[in-house]
């Protein structure tokens, strides 16, 4: 053999070599590197439940008791003589926010974390008066400090409840435009916690939250200039 052949197949036999020793480095890099999980593998780990964070559970253990009080208020408006536009308002805030509190009650049990007890009217009064909300504010919703907000005070519950006719409408009106607006108020201090909301469900919910509520504080907005202050 020649010398130029005996170079070939040196040189053959080199890259081989080399392209081996390349294909095995590869192959370990990809078993055996870490790499981090996405959303659905991190999901699949935890038994299908995305990830959530500690203000996505407080916000939603704070909305279920806020969302009571608006049931509450609701529920007084056909004893109280409440025009047929405020018991039709009333009663789609009832529905609305029923089916809300029965989604938020069971997001949370899904992932084992404290659901609040009790009827509508013990969460909406056990938190009226002033909550702590510092379970939040260690979640990254240092904005919800004490009261949450758009709540209504005990001295604005007792005159609600013993309002009549135009003036509770009145009442009605300007209370529930208070409390949405509070809601809101809660949606946006949970998208500013770190990492908040990156569960789809609880993302859906807050949009959906602040879009109805939205369109409702207009419609009582206009209802209300329609009235004259008791």
């Amino acid at each position: 053999m020649s010398a130029r052949a005996l170079l070939h197949v040196a040189a053959v036999a080199s890259l081989t070599v080399i392209a081996c020793l390349l294909g095995a480095c590869a192959s370990g890099r990809g078993s055996n590197a870490t790499r981090p999980l996405t959303p659905a593998q991190m999901a699949a780990k935890d038994g299908g439940i995305p990830p959530y964070t500690t203000a996505d559970v407080a916000f939603m253990q704070g909305m279920i008791s806020h969302h009571a009080q608006a049931v509450t208020m609701s529920s007084f408006a056909d004893p109280n003589g409440a025009s047929s536009e405020v018991r039709v308002l009333a009663g789609r805030i009832t529905v609305a926010q029923t089916d809300e509190i029965a989604f938020m009650k069971t997001w949370l049990s899904k992932r084992k974390q404290t659901v609040p007890a009790g009827d509508m009217e013990a969460m909406a009064h056990a938190h009226h008066a002033g909550m702590d909300m510092s379970s939040m504010s260690a979640g990254g919703m240092s904005g919800m400090s004490g009261m949450m907000p758009g709540m209504l005070t005990t001295a604005q519950m007792d005159t609600l409840k013993t309002a009549t006719g135009p003036a509770f409408d009145w009442y009605f009106l300007t209370f529930m435009i208070q409390h949405h607006r509070g809601a809101i108020s809660m949606v946006d201090v949970l998208m500013s916690a770190k990492g908040a909301a990156n569960d789809d469900d609880v993302f859906k919910f807050v949009s959906d939250v602040v879009a109805d509520q939205s369109t409702e504080i207009d419609r009582m907005e206009l209802m209300l200039k329609a009235r004259a202050r008791p």
